[in-house]
């Protein structure tokens, strides 16, 4: 069954919203895919009333009333830092994602060969505030693979993620925005 119906609002996923007009469309038609919901196919107009058609795992959900922010890799720790080859240093990974405003702030601990765990903030530039009970999201694609509630610092933390790229989504309701950006573990 599919996720969007005509006219709902939907958002393209940073990794492909270069090959669009635009980062919103409206739907305005729907083919399904029986066996694999991912390829549910969506017919899309932008705000310049050009169309094109986008799988399932390419789109979320556009919220009324919310402004959506894309949030950019500044810092990623095995780019900007030498690489440490001695006994006994960290092997974490720290990653800032920006968006206007905001930094998304990660850092990454491979708990196994095959899992990962991280831990992060939302901080608002300029200010001493903290955006604490923060819905976060992490997603393969458009696919939730888990959620949490940052706590009272602001602070949230994952376990036993996978390898390869995700894209992360932090409602903040406070200012009635979204912070969505995307990087690889």
């Amino acid at each position: 069954m599919p996720l969007f119906k005509k006219n709902d609002a939907v958002f393209i996923l940073p990794r492909y919203v270069h090959l669009y007009p635009g980062h919103s469309a409206v739907v305005t038609g729907v083919t399904a895919d029986p066996f694999r919901p991912m390829f549910n196919e969506y017919a899309l107009e932008f705000f310049d009333r050009s169309r094109a058609s986008l799988f399932e795992f390419q789109i979320i959900e556009d919220v009324f009333d919310y402004t959506t922010l894309i949030a950019s890799l500044v810092f990623d720790s095995r780019k900007h830092q030498p690489a440490q080859r001695a006994r006994g240093l960290s092997s974490d990974r720290h990653i800032v994602l920006q968006a206007p405003g905001f930094d998304l702030d990660m850092t990454f601990h491979a708990t196994t060969t095959t899992s990962v765990s991280t831990m992060g903030q939302v901080l608002e530039r300029g200010t001493k505030n903290l955006l604490k009970n923060l819905d976060v999201r992490l997603m393969k694609e458009s696919m939730q693979i888990a959620s949490t509630v940052s706590d009272s610092l602001g602070i949230f933390k994952f376990s036993n993620l996978s390898w390869g790229a995700l894209n992360v989504l932090v409602v903040v309701p406070q200012y009635s925005l979204r912070i969505l950006g995307g990087f690889w573990i």
